[in-house]
């Protein structure tokens, strides 16, 4: 049963850490549209560089915590395919 509950956990955190990255990537394309029609506003322009650096920061946890983010963030260590070392979705269980 311990075991179940510490899945659990890790799901419901991978769960929320998706989901930081979703708002973070929905903040970095809302300034893209915003910079296509001013594309001379500095500030406009700091925030979505800081929106970028977040986001690298939170793919960076992501993947220290749970693996790789997409597919080519870490596809091969050396000569062996590393993909297939982390959990499947169907390992996880919903909260």
């Amino acid at each position: 049963m311990n075991n179940m509950n510490s899945m659990n956990n890790a799901a419901g955190e991978k769960s929320r850490m998706l989901r930081r990255i979703d708002a973070v990537d929905f903040a970095i394309h809302e300034m893209v549209l915003y910079l296509d029609t001013h594309p001379n506003d500095a500030r406009a322009l700091k925030a979505w560089e800081q929106y970028r650096k977040r986001r690298s920061e939170l793919i960076g946890e992501y993947e220290m915590r749970f693996g790789p983010y997409v597919l080519t963030s870490n596809d091969a260590n050396g000569s062996r395919w590393t993909w297939v070392d982390n959990p499947w979705p169907w390992d996880y269980r919903a909260d």
